[in-house]
C-alpha cells in the first residue's frame, strides 16, 4: 500500500519545510523579477524586516491557531505546557539575572521556527490584499525562454506576489502607488498577530527597504524612488521607509539592474577572505595537494557558489571566477604566475595535480542539477511554473540582456545535452541519471576525506597539518 502526503502551507512559503531551502525563495524571487523586466515591464519591490520576530509571537494567539488548523487538543496542550514556566537568563558582567519567559516560541528549539510558521501562514491566509498582484503565465510543456507573450493554447495563469523564507518576505508590486498601499496594509495586518514591521522614524533608519525595478532601456534615476510614509489604520503616518539601489535577500545580492554583478563580488570578496584564513595549510608544502583541493572545494568553492543557481553569467563575469579559481590554484601549487609562463605549466595539469576541476564545470553542473531539481516538481510549485513562465506583455526590440534562460541553454550545450525543454526535462526525471549526466559533484575513492593513512582533512583543519 502506497501511502500519499500532501503537503501543506503555502507555496510562497520555503523556510523550514521539506525539500525547501534558501535557493527556492532566491529563485522565485529572481527569476520573477527577471521575467517581468524581460516582458517590458517595471517591477516595485519590498523587503520585509520584523521587529524580534521570533520573540513576540503572543502565545495564547499561537496556540489558538494551531486549533483552527485543526491540531489535535492534545498536541496543543504538549506545546502549553513545553511553554509554561519557561525563563530567560541574562548575564551582565558577573551578575546573572532570570526573568519569566510569556512571549515569543522558545529559542534554539527545534519546533520554535516551526510554530512560528503558523503564525505566519494564518497571518497572509487571512489578508485581503488592497491591490493586484504580479500575473503570469505558464504551460507544462512550454520553453525556458522566448516565449511568445500571447500564446493562448495550454496555457494556465497564476500570481507571484511574494517569496517567504521564514520572516524573510519580499513582497512583488505592479506600481509605486500599489506599493505604498500595501505596505500600510502589511504593517497593520501583522500587528494584529503580534508581529512589528520594522520602519524608520526620526533619526531611525528602515530595516524595511524598498526597490524599483526599472523595465529595459530606462534609466534607474527616472522614477520617484523618494520615501513614502506607512499610514496606521486611522490614515496617519507612523514612519517611513526608504528605497535601496540593492539588497541583501536569503545571502545573495538583487541589485536594480537585476544583473548578476554584484553578487559575484561578493562572493568573490567572501571566498577570498576564507582562502586567505587558511592560507597556512594551503601554502604549507607537508600537505598533500590532492587533500589542498578538497579542503578548497568543501569550504572555498562552497562559498564562491553559493546561489550560483540564479545568476546570469556574461563571459566578463566568468572570467572574473575563473582569475579567482586560477590564482587559488597557483598558490595551492606554490608556484607563481612567472613560474607559468617561464616553465610553460598549463592551468589543467595544476588542475590536475590537486584533483579538482575548472570552475566552468563546477558552475554549469550546479545549475542544471538545480533545473533538472525544479524540472522533477509538480506543476503546482510556484518555482516550477517559473521554470517555464513568461508576462503576458510585449518584449522590446532588440537583444534582451542575459537572462536566465540563455543561461541554462549554454550549460546545456557545454554538457552535449539537448536544449529542448521536453527533450532535457525526460532525462532529467530520472534523478540518478540526470546527475551522471551533469557530472559527479564528488571524486570517488576509498575515504574521500583521506588520501594518506596518517592525514584527513578535518583532522589538517582541527590540528593543522603534520611536519
Amino acid at each position: 500500500m502506497q501511502i500519499v502526503m500532501e503537503e501543506e502551507g503555502m507555496d510562497e512559503q520555503a523556510g523550514f519545510r521539506q525539500f525547501r531551502g534558501t535557493i527556492d525563495g532566491l529563485f522565485a524571487a529572481s527569476i520573477g523579477l527577471q521575467k517581468r523586466k524581460e516582458h517590458n515591464l517595471e517591477t516595485w519591490a519590498l523587503f520585509v524586516d520584523l521587529v524580534k520576530a521570533f520573540d513576540t509571537v503572543p502565545r495564547d494567539a499561537l496556540f489558538e491557531i494551531l486549533r483552527r488548523f485543526g491540531l489535535p487538543d492534545h498536541f496543543v496542550n504538549v506545546v502549553i505546557r513545553l511553554h509554561a514556566n519557561a525563563s530567560i537568563k541574562v548575564k551582565v558582567g558577573e551578575v546573572e539575572s532570570e526573568l519569566e519567559s510569556s512571549i515569543g516560541v522558545r529559542q534554539g528549539s527545534c519546533k520554535g521556527p516551526v510554530l512560528f510558521l503558523f503564525i505566519m501562514q494564518a497571518a497572509m491566509e487571512t489578508m485581503n490584499w488592497p491591490v493586484s498582484k504580479p500575473e503570469f503565465r505558464t504551460r507544462a510543456d512550454g520553453v525556458t525562454m522566448g516565449e511568445r507573450s500571447y500564446r493562448k493554447r495550454g496555457v494556465s495563469t497564476f500570481e507571484l506576489w511574494a517569496s517567504l523564507f521564514a520572516d524573510d518576505c519580499a513582497l512583488f508590486f505592479n506600481s509605486r502607488a500599489d506599493l505604498e498601499i500595501g505596505t500600510s496594509y502589511l504593517y497593520n495586518h501583522l500587528r494584529r498577530f503580534g508581529l512589528l514591521v520594522h520602519v524608520g522614524s526620526g533619526n531611525t533608519a528602515s530595516k524595511t527597504e524598498a526597490m524599483y525595478f526599472p523595465p529595459p532601456r530606462t534609466l534607474y534615476s527616472t522614477a520617484d524612488t523618494s520615501r513614502f510614509n506607512v499610514l496606521n489604520s486611522e490614515g496617519s503616518p507612523i514612519g517611513f521607509i526608504d528605497f535601496t539601489e540593492e539588497f541583501k535577500y536569503l545571502g545573495s545580492i538583487i541589485h536594480h539592474s537585476l544583473t548578476s554583478d554584484a553578487d559575484v563580488d561578493k562572493r568573490i570578496k567572501a571566498a577570498t577572505a576564507t582562502f586567505g584564513a587558511l592560507k597556512n595549510i594551503f601554502t604549507n608544502k607537508h600537505v598533500d595537494l590532492k587533500l589542498k583541493g578538497q579542503i578548497y572545494n568543501a569550504l572555498c568553492l562552497s562559498i564562491l557558489l553559493y546561489g550560483c543557481e540564479v545568476w546570469c553569467l556574461r563571459e566578463d563575469l566568468l572570467n572574473r571566477l575563473r582569475s579567482f579559481h586560477h590564482r587559488c590554484v597557483r598558490t595551492m601549487c606554490r608556484i607563481s604566475i612567472a613560474h607559468t609562463i617561464r616553465h610553460r605549466i598549463s592551468s589543467t595539469s595544476l588542475l590536475n595535480r590537486l584533483g579538482i576541476e575548472p570552475i566552468d564545470t563546477y558552475y554549469y553542473r550546479r545549475i542544471l542539477r538545480w533545473a533538472g531539481h525544479v524540472a522533477r516538481m509538480p506543476m503546482e510549485r510556484s518555482v516550477r511554473k517559473l521554470l517555464t513562465g513568461w508576462v503576458a506583455n510585449t518584449r522590446p526590440l532588440g537583444c534582451p540582456s542575459m537572462t536566465w534562460g540563455r543561461t541554462l541553454k549554454k550549460s546545456l550545450q557545454k554538457n552535449d545535452l539537448p536544449t529542448d525543454f521536453v527533450k532535457w526535462r525526460a532525462l532529467a526525471m530520472d534523478r540518478d541519471q540526470w546527475r551522471a549526466l551533469c557530472g559527479s559533484p564528488f571524486r570517488r575513492s576509498t575515504n574521500p576525506l583521506a588520501v594518506s593513512p596518517t592525514q584527513s582533512a578535518w583532522a589538517v583543519l582541527r590540528n593543522g597539518p603534520s611536519k
